[in-house]
């Protein structure tokens, strides 16, 4: 499956591009393609936007704007067991660690290895 997706694309402060990106070919191990609904913008993305950054994250390269989506799922990876093709999903953005103290006390929005 070879599709496009329109994407918001922060390539500095105060330049938001909107660009059609290729979407991956083929989920990863543990991964699922998603075809997104609808996606929101933040708080954390007009301060993006605005100022270039957010705490210690400051944007050194192009970023693509929207965490907040509701999606189908299109495809599941090897792995994937808890979804399957249709299933509508909402997105948490991050992968927290797990093995912090806020992990393992349920602030998992503040963990230092958040990727």
């Amino acid at each position: 499956m070879t599709s496009k997706n329109v994407a918001a694309v922060l390539k500095k402060v105060l330049d938001l591009q909107v660009e059609t990106i290729p979407m991956p070919e083929k989920p990863g191990p543990n991964e699922v393609l998603l075809k997104t609904l609808c996606v929101g913008l933040c708080g954390s993305d007009h301060h993006y936007w605005k100022h270039g950054k957010i705490a210690h994250f400051v944007v050194k390269d192009p970023l693509i704007l929207g965490h907040e989506t509701c999606a189908l799922v299109l495809e599941v990876g090897e792995g994937v067991n808890h979804l399957k093709v249709g299933d509508r999903v909402a997105v948490e953005p991050t992968v927290p660690c797990r093995l912090c103290n806020f992990c393992k006390t349920g602030s998992y929005n503040l963990c230092p290895y958040v990727k």
